[in-house]
């Protein structure tokens, strides 16, 4: 499932990139290109000209300096993410954001309930499968949750409200592990709440996509068509003073 999505949001994530490199590439180099006619001229350009070739020249000069900027931010944002103090609310939030957020959840409750069942189907007992569960989620608060409803399990109590009180995965998740504890059928029930959320999973990733390709193809062609714009603007400006 983890393949599967990130296959489709390479797309995405290629078209952004590219995007961003164009309009970038048009606004540092191609733009300062026309700054000697323009000055010649002396013509009063348009707001929006000048604007756009006061940014230019700032990624022209500053680019590579926010580049190195941004790496060392990455870097250090890379080490303050190994500190269980600074990850467990950072995962938390990233599970809480809008759009992405549900689908994270929807996510890490297939790889959850997946593995628990797999491991209770094969005999594995509930306290020992679900240490193995919490190394296999990479979501900080997830772990924490898993870790405190295998303390409830070992006190007698069930899975379903430690989990519930955690606010990490989906109601339906909970739902049916408290239906699988009922029913003395946890392995059967979590199997089958894997599936449901690897199907809507699937699902929230296509809708997702087919959201986010045309929203970046209308952003970038909007931001290449005001650049465009800008120097035409301009354009037109000069030929009227030479009139």
């Amino acid at each position: 499932l983890r393949a599967t999505v990130q296959s489709a949001l390479v797309y995405p994530a290629l078209l952004l990139l590219a995007g961003i490199g164009s309009i970038g590439f048009l606004a540092g180099y191609v733009l300062p290109q026309f700054v000697p006619l323009f000055a010649q001229s002396g013509a009063q350009l348009p707001v929006a000209t000048r604007w756009l070739m006061a940014f230019g020249g700032f990624l022209r000069e500053a680019g590579p300096y926010l580049v190195l900027v941004g790496l060392a931010l990455l870097l250090l944002a890379q080490r303050a993410l190994t500190q269980p103090a600074v990850r467990q609310p950072v995962d938390r939030l990233v599970l809480r954001m809008p759009v992405t957020g549900p689908l994270l959840r929807e996510s890490l409750a297939a790889r959850f309930t997946r593995t628990l069942g797999t491991l209770l189907q094969n005999g594995v007992a509930l306290i020992a499968a679900l240490a193995i569960v919490r190394d296999v989620l990479d979501n900080h608060a997830a772990m924490a949750a898993v870790t405190q409803a295998s303390e409830s399990a070992k006190g007698g109590a069930g899975l379903a409200g430690p989990l519930a009180r955690a606010g990490v995965f989906p109601s339906r998740t909970i739902h049916l592990l408290r239906l699988g504890e009922e029913t003395a059928q946890l392995a059967a029930v979590a199997l089958r709440a894997a599936d449901i959320h690897d199907e809507r999973t699937r699902l929230a990733v296509q809708r997702l996509v087919a959201l986010i390709v045309p929203a970046i193809t209308i952003l970038m062609g909007l931001a290449v068509a005001a650049i465009v714009g800008s120097v035409l603007m301009a354009m037109l400006s000069l030929n009227d003073l030479a009139a």
